[in-house]
């Protein structure tokens, strides 16, 4: 993700419904922590459309527990979960 950095917007969403919804991780939390710190320095420069999303002062805290999650994030995120795809992360 180093070359688009609006992919950290979908790791980031995908990670925090894993987290905060299934009650599953698939990274540690130090790489949470790493993705929600460079997500929030990046946040002025990124596009992605689901930006919106994102609470930037949620970032600070380490924390997805607030985020509204759409269909597509959700199909997602069971879609890496079903199949065991641990190399979504930035």
């Amino acid at each position: 993700m180093k070359n688009n950095i609006n992919l950290l917007v979908p790791s980031y969403l995908i990670h925090s419904y894993l987290y905060y919804v299934q009650h599953t991780s698939i990274i540690e939390d130090e790489d949470f922590d790493r993705l929600c710190k460079t997500l929030h320095d990046e946040y002025d420069n990124i596009t992605h459309h689901h930006k919106h999303l994102i609470d930037k002062e949620s970032l600070l805290a380490g924390t997805g527990y607030a985020v509204e999650y759409n269909q597509r994030i959700i199909g997602g995120a069971n879609h890496v979960l079903k199949h065991n795809i641990k190399n979504i992360h930035w």
